[in-house]
């Protein structure tokens, strides 16, 4: 995974120089607080660890419970011991053999440090009791310590609602593009205001959000449906709300795009006025222009196959 490649990209994003009598003078260079994508290497072995982790700890095979009390003790903290007691309780109590299959779909860091990462994870879940097979995905976000070469969990949040980490202050060197990454990372949040919400009442304004948050074969794809989609909007009745602070983690920037996976909890009314929840876990590609990040697509998270 590349960070970027374009530096002079960032510089334009990042404004990371001060002009002292007409030259231009560098702030002095520390490292950003929060290291994801920083290092790209780095923040690839603690995902790697973490999925390893999390695979292990989220699958569960009733006729092996000694294997998987061995799992938890080898990955997780004493305190989110008790969180996935809870999770896995109706599991544990099956009358049946059961067994659940974990595995981790997509994940990206939500923040870094050298002892501590919050990881956004998509986990795809297998389920085999009395000889039926289900499946389904599950969205979590995963604080983890580091405890000398491992990672363990040390807390499990499912649907997770997150507020983003402090903004980084300006500076040269890691801090350039870590600003780079998280301007990237409320451009993402923009882009899901805007799609994730419709209103049956201003179809007009509905789409006229989607466009102004959209670029390349996204944009296309709009215009190309607009009266399709207004009538959609304007007949189906249905309103839908995106919650408030979904959870973002930067997956990748390169150049001027960047990848950005997001997890939004939706609120849902029909045209009976019959409320529900739809959980969207989604990736954002984005490209920087002039006026900011824009979405060039957007795609739901799905399960293995």
């Amino acid at each position: 995974m590349r960070r970027w490649a374009g530096l002079a990209v960032l510089l334009a994003l990042a404004g990371c120089t001060t002009t002292v009598s007409g030259t231009a003078r560098s702030e002095p260079e520390s490292p950003p607080a929060n290291l994801a994508l920083v290092d790209p290497a780095k923040t690839a072995s603690v995902l790697t660890a973490v999925k390893t982790a999390a695979e292990a700890v989220f699958s569960y095979d009733s006729t092996a419970v000694p294997a998987y009390e061995k799992a938890l003790a080898d990955n997780v903290t004493p305190g989110a011991r008790d969180e996935l007691a809870k999770l896995f309780a109706e599991v544990r109590k099956s009358p049946e053999p059961i067994k659940l299959v974990t595995k981790v779909i997509v994940s990206a860091a939500v923040e870094q440090t050298p002892d501590k990462a919050r990881v956004l994870t998509v986990l795809d879940q297998s389920s085999t009791r009395a000889g039926a097979t289900s499946k389904g995905i599950a969205s979590v976000l995963l604080a983890t310590v580091r405890e000398g070469d491992r990672w363990r969990i040390g807390e499990v949040k499912v649907n997770p609602a997150d507020s983003p980490p402090a903004a980084e202050k300006p500076g040269a060197g890691d801090r350039v593009f870590a600003r780079v990454r998280d301007s990237a990372r409320d451009g993402a949040l923009r882009a899901a205001e805007a799609l994730l919400n419709v209103n049956p009442a201003d179809p007009e304004g509905t789409y006229a959000r989607y466009e102004s948050v959209s670029t390349g074969q996204l944009l296309t794809q709009f215009q190309q449906d607009k009266a399709a989609r207004l009538n959609q909007i304007r007949s189906g009745g249905t309103k839908a709300s995106l919650a408030p602070n979904p959870a973002a983690a930067v997956m990748e920037v390169v150049d001027d795009k960047a990848s950005v996976l997001l997890f939004a909890t939706s609120d849902v009314t029909d045209a009976a006025g019959q409320a529900s929840k739809r959980y969207l876990p989604i990736v954002l590609r984005l490209q920087h222009l002039p006026d900011g990040w824009k979405a060039a697509g957007i795609e739901s998270v799905q399960a293995l196959p």
